[in-house]
Formats: C-alpha cells, sequence, structure tokens
C-alpha cells in the first residue's frame, strides 16, 4: 500500500468525496437521490471492512449522519432484537416490520456498540420518523444506555416524532454538543417541559427551529430557552415573548430571524422597546393577520439586509397598510436588500398599498408574488414605483395568477421596456403582463430602443397572450439575450379559445430562438461578429 494511503487525514478526505462530503458539512442529502446514498454508504462499510488502515477514516465517515436509529439497533447482538418480515400477496413484495425487543440489552451489548454511536454527529431527515421503524417497547430500551447521553458527538438533530415514549427518547440525545436542532413535531407536555431546559442542556446551540407544535405551543419561547445560548445564529419559531427578544437582540452572532404569529395568543406578549445591536442577515414574519404582528413591530427595531413577510388569505383591512408603514420604519428601509411580500389578500397590490415600500431605495431583489389575480399596478404605477428602486436586479411582480376572465393583468409590454430603462442592472424578471395588444409586427423600434441584455429567461405565469410572433419579436429587441420563457399552465381558457396560453408563450419561446438565429445570420452576412 502506498505510504500516502496509511495517513488518516488523506483517506478521510478521500472518504469524504466518496460520501458528497456530508460527513463534512453534515447537510442531509435530498430524498431523490437515496438510492445513491444507500450505494455509497455501502461502499463506505466494505472499505471499513477492507483493511485495518481503512476502517477507522471509513467508519468515522460512514457513522457521521444516520437517517434514523435502526443501524444503532442493527449494531446489537442478533438475540436481542427482531424483525419480522411480512411477504404480500402472490408475487407481491416484502415488508418489513418494526425492530422488536426480544431480550435485556445488557452492559456488555452496549460497550459493543460504543465505536459505532460515539462517531454519529448528525441524526434525522425531514419528513421522516427517526424512530418510525422501531417498537415503543423498543425505543424505551434503547433510553437505558448506561451513558449520560445516547450520542455523546451529537452536533445536528432533525427531530419529527411527536409520542411521549420517543419524546422520552429525545432527551437523551440533547447533549451538551449539540449545536443545531430542527423540531417539526406535534407537541405534548412533556416534549414543552424538554424544551424548557434547552438553555441549560445545549449552551452551544447555533441553530434552533421549532414547527408543527401545534395548540400546546401556545407557551412562548421564553427567555428561560435562549438566555444560555451566546452563539446563537438562526432561530425560527412560532412563539416568542419580550424577554427572549430582549435577550436575542444582545446576540452579535445572530443572523437569522423567523417569528411566526398564528394564534392571537401571541398578541398577548407584552413587548418591551427593543434595538437589535447588530444587522440580520435575513428577517422573516409570517403571520395569519396584520393585526397579530403589530405590537411586536410597534417595539422593535431590528436592521436587517432580507425581509421576507407573508400574510394569510385574509379581507383587506386598515392593518394591512399600517403593517407596510411600520415594516418601512422598524428595519431601516435603507439597508434591506431584499424584500419579499407574500400578501394573497384580494386587492392589497394597488399602488397605494406598496407606497411605504417606496422608502426601500437600496432594494435589489423584490418578490410580489400575488396569488389572487388582483394586481392593479398599471404600467404608470409600475414606473411610479421602480424608479424608487434603481438598484434593482431581480423583480418578481403577480407571476402567481391565474387570471380567469374577466381579469387580466394591467401591465403591458411597454411597461415591461420601461421597466428596463429605469433599472438597468436588472437581470431576473418574473411578471405578469398582457401582452395582447400587440398582435402584429411592425417596422417600429419596440420600446424606443431601449435594451437589457443581462435577462436570460422571462417567467410570465398565465400572462395573456395573442400573437406568439409579435410578442417574440418584440422581446427579442428589448431583450436581445433572452433565451428562455417560462409559463404557467393554463388549464381555463374560455371555450372560444383555440389553445391555452402556455402553449401559445411556448410558440413565442420557438419563435424568439428563432429571430435571434435570423439576427445571427444577418450580423455574420455584413461581417458582425
Amino acid at each position: 500500500m502506498h505510504s500516502c494511503l496509511q495517513i488518516y487525514e488523506v483517506l478521510r478526505n478521500i472518504f469524504s468525496v466518496l460520501n458528497d462530503y456530508e460527513d463534512i458539512t453534515l447537510d442531509v442529502q435530498q430524498l431523490s437521490g437515496v438510492n445513491g446514498v444507500h450505494v455509497r454508504r455501502q461502499t463506505l462499510a466494505r472499505l471499513a471492512r477492507t483493511c485495518r488502515t481503512f476502517s477507522e477514516p471509513a467508519l468515522d465517515v460512514l457513522w457521521a449522519h444516520i437517517d434514523t436509529l435502526s443501524p444503532v439497533v442493527a449494531c446489537l447482538p442478533k438475540h436481542v432484537w427482531s424483525r419480522p418480515v411480512s411477504h404480500g400477496r402472490a408475487g407481491g413484495s416484502k415488508k418489513m416490520s418494526l425492530y422488536k425487543i426480544d431480550g435485556c440489552i445488557l452492559i456488555t451489548h452496549w460497550w459493543s456498540i460504543e465505536k459505532f454511536i460515539t462517531r454519529v454527529r448528525a441524526l434525522g431527515r425531514p419528513g421522516r420518523s427517526i424512530v418510525g421503524d422501531i417498537s415503543p417497547e423498543l425505543a424505551h430500551a434503547l433510553c437505558g444506555h448506561p451513558w449520560p447521553f445516547l450520542l455523546p458527538r451529537l452536533e445536528k438533530l432533525i427531530w419529527t416524532d411527536s409520542t411521549y415514549e420517543s419524546t422520552h427518547l429525545l432527551r437523551n440525545l440533547l447533549s451538551p454538543t449539540l449545536t443545531e436542532l430542527h423540531l417539526h413535531s406535534t407537541g405534548n407536555l412533556f416534549m414543552l417541559s424538554v424544551i424548557s431546559s434547552l438553555g441549560a442542556t445545549c449552551p452551544l446551540m447555533k441553530s434552533f427551529s421549532t414547527t408543527g407544535l401545534g395548540s400546546a405551543a401556545s407557551a412562548p419561547v421564553s427567555a428561560a430557552v435562549v438566555c444560555g445560548w451566546h452563539q446563537l445564529k438562526s432561530l425560527s419559531t412560532e412563539a416568542v415573548d419580550g424577554s427572549a427578544l430582549l435577550h436575542l437582540s444582545t446576540l452579535p452572532s445572530l443572523e437569522e430571524l423567523e417569528l411566526s404569529f398564528l394564534s392571537p395568543n401571541r398578541g398577548s406578549f407584552n413587548y418591551s422597546l427593543t434595538t437589535f445591536s447588530t444587522p440580520l442577515r435575513h428577517l422573516t414574519i409570517r403571520t395569519q393577520s396584520a393585526e397579530l404582528c403589530l405590537p411586536f413591530l410597534e417595539a422593535m427595531w431590528i436592521p436587517a439586509r432580507s425581509v421576507s413577510i407573508s400574510l394569510g388569505d385574509i379581507p383587506r383591512s386598515s392593518s394591512n397598510a399600517t403593517l407596510l408603514l411600520l415594516l418601512a420604519s422598524r428595519v431601516t428601509a435603507e439597508q434591506v436588500q431584499a424584500l419579499s411580500l407574500d400578501l394573497t389578500c384580494d386587492s392589497l397590490l394597488s399602488i397605494t398599498e406598496i407606497i411605504p415600500l417606496f422608502s426601500f431605495r437600496a432594494l435589489e431583489e423584490l418578490t410580489l408574488p400575488s396569488t389572487s389575480s388582483n394586481l392593479t399596478i398599471n404600467d404608470q404605477d409600475l414606473i411610479r414605483a421602480v424608479k424608487s428602486w434603481p438598484k434593482l436586479r431581480k423583480l418578481r411582480l403577480g407571476d402567481e395568477g391565474m387570471w380567469i376572465t374577466p381579469e387580466r393583468p394591467q401591465i403591458t409590454l411597454d411597461g415591461i421596456a420601461n421597466l428596463l430603462l429605469h433599472c438597468p442592472d436588472l437581470c431576473a424578471l418574473s411578471i405578469a403582463m398582457d401582452a395582447t395588444s400587440y398582435s402584429v409586427v411592425t417596422p417600429d423600434v419596440p420600446g424606443g430602443g431601449v435594451t437589457n441584455t443581462k435577462i436570460t429567461t422571462l417567467s410570465v405565469g398565465a400572462s395573456l397572450i395573442n400573437n406568439p410572433l409579435a410578442v417574440a419579436a418584440f422581446l427579442s429587441s428589448i431583450l436581445p439575450n433572452l433565451q428562455n420563457i417560462l409559463s404557467k399552465v393554463d388549464t381555463n381558457f374560455a371555450p372560444n379559445q383555440t389553445e391555452s396560453r402556455h402553449v401559445k408563450w411556448a410558440r413565442a419561446a420557438t419563435y424568439l430562438r428563432d429571430v435571434h438565429m435570423i439576427k445571427k445570420q444577418e450580423r455574420a452576412r455584413v461581417g458582425i461578429v
């Protein structure tokens, strides 16, 4: 064997490449790659059995991240557990049942698997139960381990189980080495009691999120939880009280904060005036109505570079305008570079409602999807707005609406041309438009000669269109480097239509490529490269 292959660090790097660096980043692989993950782990297991030199680094990489506790159970002696196989009907595939406990787990059994469990640094996968294939009795037996914690080197945990038995196991996994915890489950009183001591149990926490804890989670995430976290970088939770926010505002390490106001109980919190000392990289607020988060915004001053607001499907109210006004004054509009407003309520996206956003003059990214198909902004309104955002690089406006007759977007192709004139740095555009006014190709230069060479893909949603060739000719003039047009499938077109809008937009994309090729041939003919 070459001397280089006897160096642990060299072998570890080689095996990390084989494992797609998952043991280093601890990032969870996408479900679409599950088969590939199995192949990689099988290869690492074979390498660990090849020789003593390969064994240690291969085992370190193999056990760095596991999806469930099943591998831990499988390493116990065979007489301790069983997993019956149930056969389907004639010719059916085999189905594995739960791991069940068949014998006592002795202290010697625990010592025999210590070399494996001490290597685990990440456990769990979103949407998958950690103990889903383990019987409750066996899960309870795993809590009888002889160590202070079942996985003493665990750094990242994704938890989706909700039963009392699994919650007891969760408490055995919360080691002082844990730096990332994501709870995606329905809460119970036992789980809330476990969460309440996290500040002392896991002092090195850097990323913490709770979602789906249900009505039991109406108890706020208090300062008792976060007071021990001085290295926290990311927090996502459905409830937070004033004292917890006061502590968070003093953390120089905090970069991402996501707060969800999904219950009227959140409006009962008493918030004192709080100023965050360090600008956040991203601030997200999710709420069922503007009224629920207004007390929070009135008391907070949070500078952030990226802000995302999501309102539920609620009726239009004066609180929505108040929300945007407070937002502009409380997040230091001059510093915000990216703003996303997911506002699904009817008629919210009019020029009157978005006037408070004009103060965000440093905006580079703006997202206003408008799923309600009630975007009432016309060409003049659009130009009035974008004049306040000269640095805009990415814009998404109303492209989620289906625009079923008689509803129609009021922005036209001429408005798009003026948009490009006032936002010369624009490189990504998703917008709903009415392109029906261009029905013939004319010798006039579209848009008065305005061009943008940075946009290569245009997303139009379910925008209206009549003549694909005329639209393609217009777009090829103002967007000479445009390569693709993305449209939304339109299944609700009128009976008198010969083809749906997304088919017409697909034809426009084809014509666009033909026009580009004709122009390229013409340039070559006259000797222009």
